[in-house]
């Protein structure tokens, strides 16, 4: 049985999301998992051509991206990205639109003539990116941040072995995972070099640039919250002593 304590810790007054990640996982161990962290992300993952790579991006949310991913920012700052990727699930938004803006790079001829499996590797990387911005546990971590990059590439490669249990995960997105921050990476060798390190770079430059909005992802933001919400809720009364 959990405690009454439990119960009394919503993240904000916010009506919208009154329960953290952590406190989803906690109600999972008692009645088994209420939400998908996937899910989030289905409409960006449905744009991934091979079958096997939507599912690893799959099980990397739901099974390797903390619970800190999903409750934080973008920008510790609030200085580098624009007002729609700030507050709780931040960072999730910002991930979402830096994906939208790969697609639209797609359709230019500097990348329009890549190999399909190669403009997977970018939707993939423009996906996982920030997966290690604060942290590769639950709790936030932000000294992590100026090693991001690299770390969600070993984070990659590591999932990649588990899931497909065969093969390693290809340098080519590895690659395009670290180099994400461009000019701003701190180890020179993780600069972008290839054409898929610069859709993904230019594809999370412009998706951070603070004078822009995109309230489609907003609203499906809320509307993706409030139904895992109301899953969580009716796990909560079940539970409540």
């Amino acid at each position: 049985m959990l405690t009454e304590n439990f119960f009394q810790k919503p993240i904000d007054n916010s009506p919208r999301v009154c329960y953290t990640v952590s406190t989803l996982r906690v109600v999972a161990e008692h009645q088994g998992d209420l939400t998908v962290n996937s899910t989030y992300f289905e409409r960006e993952i449905q744009n991934i051509e091979s079958e096997d790579l939507r599912d690893f991006v799959r099980f990397f949310f739901n099974e390797r991206v903390g619970a800190w991913f999903f409750e934080s920012g973008a920008s510790a700052s609030g200085k580098y990205h624009p007002k729609f990727t700030q507050g709780y699930g931040g960072l999730v938004r910002h991930t979402r639109a830096v994906e939208w803006v790969c697609e639209e790079l797609l359709r230019m001829s500097s990348y329009a003539y890549m190999k399909a499996e190669y403009k997977d590797y970018a939707r993939v990387a423009c996906l996982l990116h920030d997966t290690r911005k604060y942290g590769s546990g639950d709790t936030e971590d932000k000294e992590c941040y100026t090693q991001h990059g690299r770390l969600a590439a070993d984070a990659v490669a590591a999932a990649w072995l588990s899931f497909f249990d065969q093969g390693e995960a290809p340098e080519l997105l590895l690659m395009a995972i670290r180099a994400h921050m461009g000019q701003w990476v701190e180890d020179r060798d993780d600069r972008p070099f290839t054409n898929i390190d610069r859709l993904v770079h230019m594809a999370d430059y412009i998706a951070s640039r603070p004078f822009w909005d995109i309230p489609e992802i907003r609203a499906e933001y809320e509307n993706d919250a409030l139904a895992q919400n109301e899953a969580l809720n009716k796990a909560i009364l079940d539970l409540a002593p």
